[in-house]
Order: structure tokens, then C-alpha cells, then sequence
């Protein structure tokens, strides 16, 4: 049964690899509501679903307004309808066209591929942008890496997007759509420079994904900057996955976010140890009792004998990792940090240290992931072995 539910993974994983389009959710965290299309390259084609039919030409400025339970389309010149979803699709592949968010106002982003757009049940446009999914995916790489890293830590990090999204790609089907352009589930936005190194990697590594011994999909995690040692999965999320082992990491230091440092003042750090549940002696030493550091990773602070999460201090003061320690100075704490991230899974910074070394995508890739191996899914072979089980 559950070769059977891999095979039928596997053969849609291989569909969208090989030249499929992915469908990307925009803009999905806000509350869209008014949205300006306007064509860049090419021609489109407009079309809602009472069957209204419109060509959009490179002059033409669309204006798509969500009002009451219908969606509203303008031109220059013209009322162009109402509609529960309109679908615009361009007459050749390599139409370009930007969108801009007016509420509320969001910076513009230049897409190819098509769009659909419907109404969200909260009230809101739910934005579609479905691209091919290897260009999906050199996006993805520069979103979440920048211009000026080298080949072979762009080959790692387009098979980690790669490996990402088709692990997550019914993550957000009840909404119509396969991933979303945020954090949740990778940084998409749109076409940007077209690095020629990233396209190169990309290419390069067409088809490859990363498994764990028992050939599924990993959940490729990855961070900025270890601090030196990165975490195992269920010290930060709830799963323990074999391949999401802590290690100490030689490649973190010397980076832009090997460090950092940020201020408490006492009395909100109080206050929220309180909130927690931590109950504080009467009489106390803040010198003595807030006092805290710890040389390797771990998931708590102690005070006065109770533990209280990393996680949630990180994430209530808005830190960049949970690796760091306390030093009370006068009415403030001062926090002296590590790293950047969640700490699971690849370190950006540390892998691009190691490409930088002559390491190549493969070393970076199995550095980081614990007993993997890397894959081609647009080999039949994998699947005919896979078959053969």
C-alpha cells in the first residue's frame, strides 16, 4: 500500500517536473481586494465565467475590484463585467505582465504564465499565477537566496526548492491552489533578474530530488545560518524526521548573520516569563537568576527551577534564532545570538561557504541531510526499480 501511494506520487511529481505548470497562490496573506493587471510583453486573453471574452493588448490597464460577492473587471475605456472568476492567459509562452496589489498597496511584481482569479471564502481575491515548474523553481532560488552566490550552492539550493514543493504541493488545494508566494511555503516573486547562474543551475539539476532511505520526498528544511550547529526537527516542530539530525556545523562563522545582538527591557521580559506560567521568587537576584548561556543548541532556558521555551521567547521578542545567551545589564537584558533561523535542515550561509571551498552540490546536499540520496525523477528507471519492489 504504501509503495502504491509513492508510485502514484512519484508519477504526478514526474508530470509536474517535466514541463507542467504549478499553481502558485499570490499575494495570499493579505487581503487583497483591487489589483491592476497590465500586459508587459505579448498579448491576453480575458475571459470570465458567464463567457465574456476580451483581448488584452500591451497598452491596456485592467482594474480588478472584488465588490460585494462578484468580481468587477475594468479597462481604459470600458466596463468589462461581473464575474464569481476570471481567467487571463496569454497568446504565446513568453508573455510577461505585471500585477499590482492597489488594496491594499503592495509593490508591484512581473509574472509569466497565466492567471486565474476567484473570490476566497474570507472575503478577499485569491490570485493564481500558474507557471512552469522549473522556472517556478528559479524564482524560488532567488527569492530565497539572492544574485551573488556560486553555481553549485544555486544546483543545492534548486534541489532543495524543487524537493520542497513537490513534497507541499496539495499544501493549500483547498483554496484552489497548489503553494503559496510566503514563508509558509516557499518565497515566490515572480520573474526577477533571470540570473543566468541560476537559470544554469536549474537546468543542470532538472528532474533531481532528494529522498530519504525509504525513497520518499524529504521535507528539505532549510535556514540562513546555523550558528554553528544545526537541530534536529522535532526540537523545533512536533515530527522527528531521520534526515533532520542535529550536527555541529564548521561552515557558520564569518557570515553575515553568524551574529547578532538585540536588547530586552526587563520589565517586558517580566512580564512575559510571567505569562508563561513561570512563577519567580519573591525576592531575587535579575543578575543571578536571568543570567543564561548555553554553548550548543538546546530547547530551553531555566528560571528558578522551570523551563521555558526557546521557541516561544524567540518568537515572542522577535529574535533571529533561538542560539543565544542572556546577560542582565541594569534594566535590560542584553540577548548576544547565533545564527539565523530555525536552525533545521540546510544552512544557506554554511552551504554556500562550502561551494565556495570546491564543494560540490551533492557534498553540500548530504553534509546537511542525514542518509539521503538524490534522484532524478525524470528518469524512468527510478520508477521501473521502484516497480520492481
Amino acid at each position: 500500500m504504501i509503495r502504491t501511494i509513492l508510485i502514484i506520487a512519484l508519477i504526478f511529481s514526474i508530470h509536474i517536473s517535466n514541463g507542467q505548470s504549478i499553481n502558485v497562490g499570490l499575494f495570499n496573506k493579505f487581503n487583497v481586494k483591487t489589483l491592476v493587471f497590465k500586459p508587459l510583453k505579448g498579448t491576453f486573453f480575458l475571459e470570465n465565467d458567464n463567457g465574456y471574452k476580451e483581448k488584452i493588448k500591451s497598452n491596456d490597464v485592467i482594474y480588478i475590484t472584488l465588490v460585494g460577492d462578484k468580481i468587477s473587471v475594468w479597462g481604459l475605456e470600458k466596463h468589462l463585467g461581473l464575474s464569481e472568476s476570471i481567467a487571463i492567459t496569454p497568446k504565446k509562452e513568453q508573455a510577461l505582465f505585471s500585477l499590482e496589489p492597489a488594496f491594499p498597496a503592495l509593490p508591484k511584481r512581473r509574472y509569466e504564465g497565466s492567471l486565474q482569479i476567484l473570490i476566497h471564502p474570507d472575503d478577499k481575491l485569491t490570485i493564481v499565477n500558474a507557471i512552469g515548474f522549473e522556472k517556478y523553481v528559479a524564482s524560488v532560488v532567488e527569492a530565497e537566496s539572492g544574485v551573488r552566490a556560486t553555481h553549485e550552492f544555486y544546483k543545492s539550493q534548486a534541489t532543495i526548492s524543487r524537493t520542497y514543493a513537490l513534497n507541499h504541493i496539495d499544501r493549500h488545494q483547498n483554496e484552489n491552489f497548489s503553494v503559496c508566494d510566503d514563508v509558509h511555503c516557499q518565497v515566490y516573486k515572480g520573474m526577477q533578474t533571470q540570473n543566468s547562474k541560476i537559470k544554469q543551475a536549474v537546468d543542470a539539476t532538472r528532474g533531481v530530488v532528494i529522498t530519504d532511505k525509504n525513497n520518499q520526498l524529504i521535507t528539505a528544511a532549510f535556514h540562513s545560518n546555523s550558528g554553528g550547529y544545526t537541530i534536529s526537527s522535532e526540537d523545533v516542530w512536533s515530527a522527528a524526521m531521520p534526515y533532520l539530525r542535529g550536527k555541529q556545523d564548521p561552515y557558520w562563522d564569518n557570515q553575515h548573520n553568524s551574529h547578532w545582538t538585540a536588547t530586552i527591557e526587563i520589565d517586558d521580559w517580566i512580564t512575559f516569563i510571567e505569562e508563561m506560567g513561570i512563577k519567580l521568587p519573591e525576592k531575587y537576584n535579575p543578575q543571578e537568576l536571568f543570567t543564561f548561556h548555553h554553548p550548543s543548541r538546546t530547547r530551553n532556558l531555566v528560571i528558578a527551577d522551570q523551563l521555558v521555551p526557546l521557541k516561544q521567547v524567540r518568537n515572542h521578542f522577535q529574535l533571529r534564532s533561538t542560539f543565544f545567551s542572556i546577560e542582565p545589564q541594569g534594566n535590560q537584558l542584553l540577548i548576544k545570538g547565533r545564527g539565523y533561523g530555525h536552525g533545521v535542515g540546510l544552512s544557506q550561509e554554511g552551504a554556500m561557504k562550502m561551494a565556495r571551498m570546491g564543494k560540490n552540490f551533492e557534498d553540500i546536499i548530504h553534509f546537511y541531510y542525514y542518509d539521503v540520496q538524490l534522484i532524478n525523477i525524470d528518469s524512468t528507471t527510478y520508477l521501473l526499480r521502484l516497480l520492481s519492489q
